[in-house]
């Protein structure tokens, strides 16, 4: 998060587009569900997801409340698969590698960074919501607005909005949101210069500095993309029902540098 509050005084940072591994010649395997959260099983909601040193377990996150201050709890669930167990403090190698996954360098390129770009801009409203704005009070016999009027109030309304880019991407947009490094994207290895992200959609895509760009199959509703430091695993939560999380792991083997 300092990066962020640093980089926003910053004017045109553009990231360089060099770039080390070639997303295109990943073997990209199927998601496997390592683990169910609902109110049972965690307290508060998903807020990070981080690998241990040997990719052998998961750590998750979690905030009663979307501030800074707001309790905390951690879990730690096998990367296999298996129960959640809450612990007490963050494990250090959790912290040491969300540092490493939300950073705005690239790890071992630090020519490869993340661009911050603030912008207002206006509300949209289609013609569909005025439509049904301007009809859902009749039956109360209360003030109407037409889709005209409400036109013309958006037009008055601008959303703040924070897009981070890299090799031209955006890998995460906030719209009158907190900004939170990590939540859309997350660094692969060391010196490859490729990125994990999420778009507004929640579907998932690798990303590498040699303008390859790659949808994962089959994946929506996700966040907190999470990719090991050796490059064999790409793990996220996904948003499965109100209160209702999954932690899924997808297997990766490369054909090229990584």
């Amino acid at each position: 998060m300092k990066w962020l509050l640093t980089a926003a005084l910053t004017i045109s940072l553009a990231a360089q587009t060099s770039g080390r591994s070639d997303v295109s010649t990943l073997t990209i395997g199927a998601p496997a569900t390592v683990a169910l959260l609902d109110g049972k099983t965690i307290k508060g909601e998903p807020s990070r997801l981080s690998w241990s040193p040997d990719a052998q377990e998961l750590c998750l996150r979690t905030a009663e409340g979307d501030k800074p201050t707001d309790r905390v709890h951690f879990y730690v669930v096998p990367a296999a698969g298996g129960a959640l167990t809450e612990v007490d403090r963050e494990p250090d190698w959790a912290e040491g590698y969300w540092a490493f996954k939300s950073d705005r360098f690239a790890p071992g390129l630090p020519e490869v960074m993340i661009d911050v770009q603030r912008s207002s801009e206006i509300q949209k409203v289609g013609t569909g919501s005025a439509g049904a704005l301007a009809g859902s009070d009749r039956a109360g016999g209360g003030t109407v607005m037409s889709a005209d009027n409400i036109d013309r109030e958006a037009q008055n309304q601008k959303e703040s909005v924070l897009n981070l880019t890299v090799y031209g991407e955006v890998v995460s947009r906030f719209v009158n949101e907190r900004p939170i490094p990590g939540w859309h994207f997350g660094w692969g290895p060391k010196g490859s210069g490729a990125i994990a992200f999420v778009d507004s959609d929640g579907r998932l895509f690798l990303l590498d500095g040699k303008a390859h760009r790659r949808a994962i199959a089959g994946v929506k509703d996700a966040f907190l993309p999470a990719w090991t430091t050796d490059g064999k695993k790409l793990a996220y939560v996904q948003k499965t029902g109100r209160k209702r999380y999954a932690i899924a792991v997808i297997p990766l083997q490369t054909g090229g540098a990584m």
